[in-house]
């Protein structure tokens, strides 16, 4: 039983013939994702998977220099990622910290805005009030 889909990858012809046809196996989630991302770009499969991979060529090619500098020495590429996840999360942390500012800054406007607000002079609700001044002038008259 086959558990992946496997899948030729040969770019279209070109002028310079230095491109790499390949035969990987993927798993079915991958080959359909792919084949729809073909579909969607009017484009073959391979091409789709072709141009993928070279537009994330420098995460690999970052990786591939992490994976190179741990095997020669693990302890100072481990120190080095605990450091960069540190950061990440100490600027994750400041991001929420300062939407969290901002969300309160902007339901305390909100709040003393309906406070001090009172409604338009021409939005009474209904026929408008009859004060007791009012009905003594209308007598009045």
């Amino acid at each position: 039983m086959q558990t992946g889909a496997q899948c030729t990858m040969a770019s279209t012809p070109s002028p310079t013939p230095s491109n790499v046809r390949l035969t990987i196996t993927v798993s079915p989630e991958v080959h359909d994702t792919f084949k729809r991302l073909a579909e969607a770009g009017n484009m073959s499969l391979s091409r789709a998977m072709g141009e993928w991979l070279g537009d994330t060529i420098e995460a690999a090619q970052f990786m591939a220099e992490k994976m190179e500098q741990a095997r020669a020495a693990p302890k100072i590429v481990m120190r080095e990622m605990h450091a960069y996840a540190q950061g990440l999360a100490d600027e994750t942390g400041a991001l929420m910290e300062h939407l969290r500012q901002k969300g309160a800054e902007a339901r305390d406007g909100k709040r003393s805005a309906a406070r001090g607000s009172a409604p338009p002079s021409g939005n009474t609700g209904g026929k408008g009030q009859t004060t007791a001044s009012s009905k003594t002038r209308e007598s009045r008259s």
